[in-house]
Parts: C-alpha cells; sequence; structure tokens
C-alpha cells in the first residue's frame, strides 16, 4: 500500500516506527511474509481507527490501465455497497491527489472519472 507523506506523520505522530519503506519511488507500507505489518494473525487491522487513506478507500484501488477498480484479490469485492464505493472513490481521490503532490507523480484524471462513472452506473 502505497502512503502518503500525512499517512506517515500521522502514525508516526501516535507512535508508530518501522512500518514503511521506500520502494519503486514510494513510501510503501511492509508486508512480511506477503501480509501488512498492521494484520493480526486473526486478519484484524491492529491501527484501523488511524490506517492510512489507501486502506480506508480499499477495495477500490487505482490501476494505471483501467482506472478505478475494485481489487480483484479482495474477498469481499462482491459486496462492497453504494454507500461505500462514493465513499471510496472520495477517499481515493484525496489519496492519488497527495501522491501527486509528494511524489510529483502524474494521475489520468479522466481515465480516473471515465472508469469512476462506470463503477457509480451499477448503482443508479
Amino acid at each position: 500500500m502505497i502512503l502518503t507523506l500525512s499517512d506517515i506523520t500521522r502514525l508516526e505522530s501516535k507512535g508508530y516506527r518501522g512500518f514503511y519503506e521506500k520502494r519503486s519511488g514510494f513510501y510503501r507500507l511492509i508486508n512480511i511474509n506477503g501480509r501488512c505489518v498492521f494484520l493480526s494473525p486473526s486478519n484484524l487491522c491492529l491501527i484501523y481507527e488511524d490506517r492510512p487513506l489507501g486502506c480506508r478507500a480499499y477495495p477500490l484501488i487505482y490501476d494505471e490501465a483501467r482506472g478505478v477498480i475494485v481489487d480483484s484479490e479482495c474477498p469481499l469485492r462482491s459486496e462492497i455497497s453504494c454507500e461505500d464505493l462514493y465513499k471510496g472513490l472520495h477517499l481515493l481521490e484525496l489519496v492519488l491527489r497527495e501522491v501527486e503532490l509528494t511524489y510529483n507523480y502524474r494521475i489520468n484524471w479522466g481515465l480516473f472519472e471515465k472508469s469512476a462513472i462506470k463503477l457509480i452506473s451499477k448503482c443508479i
């Protein structure tokens, strides 16, 4: 999961340390054996109330080729409600705007909008 600087600052202010690394030009949550460092053995998020924005938007993710999609690896992908979809799109937009500023990375906002409309059309 890509982290924004505000995610890192917020989590560090809560006392968390050593939870991220820089990979492929982005700060990311550390995974241990393919699992988030904050995921408990019983699959509960240990920092749920303080989790990064990208985690809050999940299972919505931004794919450079397809735009906004529901992550096919999420076991609950078919159960996302329209309310969660709208909230997730808003949060994902916030994440991507900060990613642009933090990492000097350009988001294809036309693709974002087109793919978001496609997702939302299932709710109309």
